[in-house]
């Protein structure tokens, strides 16, 4: 318990330090003026384009849950949303997936379906994201030229090959599974064995990872709009295709586990980045900090839906899966 609270401080640390250097190096009266220059109806419209893709988010994971089990889209979107809740509220990344595994689980009683499609339905949106960065990079190079970013990049794609060689080529898991299996510790093996062998089905149905890529694509390319939609708002006029560079490459580094929700680092990313299409630093960071407490105040609805639902200890639901719904899988 404690080394968990030493690492959330140091997260907390990490963000109040960063925007703390960030407000610093601003012009405080500026970033107050460009921030109340924002329409109410403009971030109305950026936050119902995010809510849309929180949808489509969550039609994209009963996309990847149909083949085994069947739970009905409301049910899914509620579990979504409480993930989505402790994603933001909890110093981790991973909090909202242990959440939304736990709830999968408890209406189902299949714990390796259920955090098999979590990792599927994380995989395919950084996959989406990774092709959306890449496409942008090119002829978006020359903005981030000498930066350090684009090593950073190629690390990243680097690091997402490997784990999909290990992943999808049949040699490398079946080595990678021979590695584990000299691991003895309580029954791990069984359990890594049955979580990886639903993970491998995933390979005998090209339909539905088809699927799930084109509504990742769809998830991202409705983030980036309502990133475009409030960069209008706040007078940031810009090519819409830097956008499309200048997002997941911040997104991604907001993924380093170091800070809370990357709030901070994210900020920063913004701010150099948008630096480089001729962006005032508070108009950037305006972008960045609408957008989060956008998501923020969305994400609410997760909280009251957590609580609704009776949190940890609530009522074990009905329990869902083909043969609850009379269907067959695909």
């Amino acid at each position: 318990m404690m080394k968990k609270i030493l690492v959330a401080s140091a997260k907390i640390g990490v963000s109040a330090g960063l925007l703390y250097f960030l407000f610093r190096k601003s012009d405080i009266g500026a970033f107050r003026e460009t921030v109340s220059s924002l329409d109410v109806r403009t971030v109305l419209l950026a936050a119902l384009i995010f809510l849309g893709t929180q949808c489509v988010a969550t039609y994209r994971w009963s996309t990847v849950l149909k083949k085994d089990v069947r739970i009905p889209y409301p049910k899914l979107l509620s579990v979504y949303m409480i993930g989505m809740f402790f994603n933001n509220f909890l110093p981790t990344i991973v909090g909202g997936d242990i959440i939304k595994g736990y709830y999968l689980y408890r209406d189902t009683g299949k714990g390796d379906v259920s955090f098999a499609s979590i990792l599927m339905d994380r995989y395919s949106g950084y996959t989406a994201l990774m092709f959306i960065t890449l496409v942008a990079l090119v002829p978006g190079y020359v903005l981030i030229k000498g930066t350090g970013l684009p090593l950073f990049f190629l690390l990243l794609v680097g690091g997402y090959l490997l784990a999909s060689f290990f992943l999808w080529v049949d040699t490398l898991h079946a080595w990678l599974v021979r590695l584990l299996a000299k691991v003895r510790l309580f029954d791990l093996n069984e359990k890594i064995d049955k979580f990886y062998n639903v993970l491998m089905s995933y390979k005998g149905h090209p339909g539905i990872l088809l699927r799930i890529f084109l509504l990742s694509l769809v998830v991202q390319l409705g983030v980036i709009a309502s990133y475009v939609v409030l960069g209008r708002g706040l007078g940031i006029d810009v090519p819409v295709g830097y956008y499309f560079l200048f997002i997941p490459l911040a997104t991604t580094v907001s993924m380093m586990p170091v800070s809370l929700a990357g709030l901070g680092l994210r900020e920063g990313a913004f701010v150099f980045l948008f630096a480089k299409a001729g962006v005032a630093q508070e108009q950037a960071l305006g972008l960045s900090l609408v957008w989060f407490a956008i998501v923020v105040a969305i994400s609410l609805v997760g909280g009251v839906e957590y609580v609704r639902a009776g949190g940890k200890k609530g009522k074990e639901g009905k329990k869902f899966g083909p043969e609850a719904e009379g269907q067959k899988t695909d």
